[in-house]
């Protein structure tokens, strides 16, 4: 398993991105549970970025 193509993917740079305006926007927000579920949300399409680059090889397999 190489960690490089789990940096050059972009839907996981994409992802890793979002934590910038994630972070931004609840900045402002009040420390209530809206917040964690911004954040709860954020890490789940960090999860799904992450895992479909750990299938892809599963998939091209599947598809041969």
């Amino acid at each position: 398993m190489s960690l490089g193509k789990y940096v050059t993917n972009l839907g996981v740079i994409g992802a890793v991105a979002g934590a910038y305006s994630t972070a931004k926007r609840t900045k402002t927000m009040p420390p209530d549970w809206r917040r964690y579920v911004v954040w709860a949300v954020w890490a789940g399409s960090l999860v799904l970025a992450v895992s479909a680059v750990a299938f892809q090889d599963r998939d091209e397999e599947f598809s041969a």
